[in-house]
């Protein structure tokens, strides 16, 4: 009888190996070639269970996205005060080693997005995802008494999006300018400028 492979779990092979290869040498050094030798598969085995490589990186970006949203659901948006809003906005940004690796596939993507439509959809997708995890956030503090009520949540969620992009740039491009310790301040502070009067002095 033909051996029946498994196509999600050479699929999960080979996003495993992408992640080797950032962890080892850095995203930049992200390709078929690297990515197949990594996994030990021939290049066309590539092609043939994931696709194009703006595909592989969409895998990448999507399983980067699950991380990000299971982290943010862990710290329970039913109950929060100003220092887990904090917490859940730092799970957007890459403030350790592991994680700023891992992002590095968004630079990739960023870079490529303007020249090829396939990969200007993973950005989009991902994106998407980063600013309705802030527009989650922002509802659940109005909610909670956390914001004041007259604020304009998708104006003060593109705001703290375009945040999050340049605290993320710049961890990702000088970790030593951008600190986890200043980031959290930083990001303290965007949260207490959303905050009533009366929540704010509380917090």
């Amino acid at each position: 009888m033909p051996k029946i492979v498994d196509h999600d779990e050479r699929r999960r092979h080979i996003v495993d190996a992408l992640w080797r290869v950032v962890n080892r040498d850095g995203a930049s050094e992200v390709s078929v070639r690297h990515v197949a030798a990594e996994a030990g598969m021939p290049k066309s085995s590539i092609g043939h269970y994931v696709g194009t490589m703006p595909q592989l990186l969409g895998l990448a970006v999507d399983e980067l996205i699950q991380q990000v949203t299971d982290e943010a659901i862990s710290l329970d948006l039913f109950d929060l005060d100003t220092s887990k809003v904090v917490d859940v906005l730092s799970t957007l940004i890459p403030v350790d080693k592991e994680r700023r690796n891992q992002s590095g596939i968004w630079l990739i993507v960023l870079s490529q997005a303007p020249g090829d439509p396939e990969v200007a959809a993973v950005l989009e997708r991902l994106n998407g995802a980063f600013y309705e995890t802030i527009v989650e956030l922002l509802t659940m503090m109005t909610k909670q008494g956390l914001m004041a009520e007259d604020r304009e949540i998708t104006l003060d969620a593109r705001r703290l999006h375009a945040l999050v992009d340049g605290l993320s740039m710049q961890s990702l491009t000088d970790a030593q300018a951008r600190s986890r310790a200043d980031i959290r301040a930083i990001l303290q502070a965007e949260v207490a400028a959303l905050a009533s009067p009366a929540h704010a002095s509380v917090n």
